[in-house]
């Protein structure tokens, strides 16, 4: 799935039953944006067996250490374009994430061509932290770099089926290319006017870099954008059709009619400079972040204590996330004497006309309890995750692929006042060490003899054997305190500036 398959989900959620999107379109989207946003920044490449767990969890099973082989491509035998500035540690992915926002337009805008600038995205969807602006409009653009050795396949999504895809040499190596424009009617939906359902409305290009030398960074451009606008029929495509009709327009976003701004030729000029290399030395995930974004994080997690400190049980603590590898989906970590915890919270208003007694009815998650408190209802959901579900069944020892791997768990408070705040407090962690088999599969990701085996029994999240840090009487009390939502939103703002949000945010 690529943004404009996302986008074009999102787009047509309201066309969907509320409830389904809701359960489907809600959470799994917000978990693919998310996961890729951060895979792309730091290079992380994901493995076929990395699964989200439940609503909040995220469990790489390749280890922090392990990186998913990929396909070498055809490369020359001129000069790469830069050098890994690999360190002994590597930067927590907040760490990463944040110093490359701030200082990346600094870096690329005077290498840009003339009338280009990059700036931070506008909006929310679709996920990209950056804009390309240009005299025509705006671009998507998401950029990243990473050692050859780390990723040794061309191409961030592949070649996406009715795309356009070529590669050529360029100095230093070779440029892989990939087109595609997506049509109205993309994906099967229906209700558009007569004639418009082949209207091309998006289109997302990428670009990259592959280097000859082997210690050499391959360099990645993603650009997407609208370049026209639904056209829908009078009426609704089904008697049952549920919402308003048309649909209500998708978040303004990047636009430009006339497509990319930058084209293939351009981006091999822009990597050419010698300035770029500040730049892919910003972007390897291994580089050293600058100690203004240091102190940032110190900033944040001294405000982040300074807020929950009403709220939070005697033991634990919340601050950022310190992963080292992979990167987390919860930029939050709770930590108490057991272990810790992924940790995200969300204040929304509550739905119109809902009344007491209907928690856990608005989803299809499994596992789901009420519990009434005074002024509303409190809805329990836990869900675990088996090796067995992960796939690939030989890579466990024998026995072990039904050992539950990781479990998550969201508490939500729905109050009876129409008026009210609905708070929703999630939690996720590895609970058993995973129990890889003692021989290599031979067959899947894990058959290639060039990735280290076993790999490491902890994937690098949060790890607690006994689950939730967090008790249900315990979440019950943080949720129904008085200020709860002003302590939401003053971490979340602490946690991530960059768009508001904190972590994977829990749509059900």
């Amino acid at each position: 799935m690529d943004d404009d398959d996302v986008r074009r989900m999102l787009g047509k959620a309201v066309m969907k039953e509320e409830k389904l999107e809701r359960d489907i379109v809600g959470s799994a989207v917000g978990i693919v944006l998310n996961r890729r946003r951060r895979a792309r920044l730091y290079g992380a490449t994901a493995s076929g067996l990395a699964v989200a767990m439940g609503a909040t969890a995220l469990i790489w099973a390749t280890g922090s250490s392990v990186t998913a082989r990929r396909e070498q491509p055809a490369a020359s035998t001129t000069t790469a374009v830069s050098t890994s500035t690999a360190a002994a540690a590597d930067p927590s992915a907040w760490d990463k994430d944040h110093d490359i926002f701030y200082r990346l337009p600094g870096l690329l805008n005077p290498l840009l061509p003339k009338g280009m600038s990059l700036t931070k995205s506008g909006t929310v969807l679709p996920n990209t932290d950056f804009w390309l602006n240009g005299p025509t409009g705006t671009n998507d653009f998401t950029l990243s770099a990473m050692t050859k050795s780390e990723r040794n396949k061309a191409m961030e999504e592949g070649c996406v089926v009715g795309g356009v895809c070529s590669h050529h040499d360029v100095p230093g190596g070779t440029l892989y290319i990939a087109t595609k424009n997506f049509t109205a009617d993309y994906g099967g939906a229906t209700g558009w006017a007569v004639g418009t359902a082949k209207q091309v409305l998006s289109f997302g290009d990428e670009y990259e870099f592959v280097p000859s030398a082997a210690d050499g960074m391959v360099v990645d451009v993603i650009m997407s954008g609208t370049v026209s606008f639904e056209h829908y029929a009078p009426h609704p495509p089904s008697d049952d059709y549920q919402g308003s009709w048309p649909p209500s327009p998708a978040p303004a976003g990047a636009f430009d009619s006339s497509g990319d701004l930058l084209s293939a030729d351009a981006f091999a000029a822009l990597i050419a400079k010698p300035g770029f290399a500040a730049v892919t030395k910003l972007l390897d995930r291994h580089s050293p972040v600058d100690k203004a974004t240091l102190a940032r994080h110190k900033a944040a997690d001294a405000a982040i204590a300074a807020a929950v400190k009403p709220v939070l049980p005697p033991g634990l603590t919340l601050a950022i996330g310190g992963d080292q590898g992979m990167p987390s989906e919860a930029e939050l970590t709770l930590t108490g004497p057991s272990g810790a915890n992924e940790f995200s919270w969300t204040a929304e208003p509550q739905v119109k006309n809902w009344h007491h007694s209907q928690a856990c009815q608005s989803h299809t998650l499994a596992n789901c309890t009420a519990k009434d408190v005074p002024g509303g209802q409190i809805e329990v959901t836990h869900t675990s995750q088996t090796a067995a579900k992960q796939g690939y069944p030989a890579a466990y020892a024998p026995g072990e692929a039904d050992t539950p791997i990781s479990g998550a768990d969201v508490y939500k408070y729905l109050p009876d006042d129409p008026k009210g705040t609905i708070i929703s407090i999630s939690t996720g962690e590895q609970i058993h060490d995973i129990p890889w088999a003692a021989t290599r599969p031979t067959t899947g990701v894990w058959a290639e003899t060039t990735t280290p085996w076993p790999p490491a029994a902890r994937t690098g999240e949060a790890f607690d054997a006994g689950g939730s840090l967090l008790t249900v009487d315990q979440a019950a009390a943080m949720v129904r305190h008085p200020g709860i939502a002003d302590i939401v939103r003053t971490v979340t703002a602490a946690t991530d500036p960059l768009d508001g949000m904190s972590g994977l945010q829990v749509w059900q």
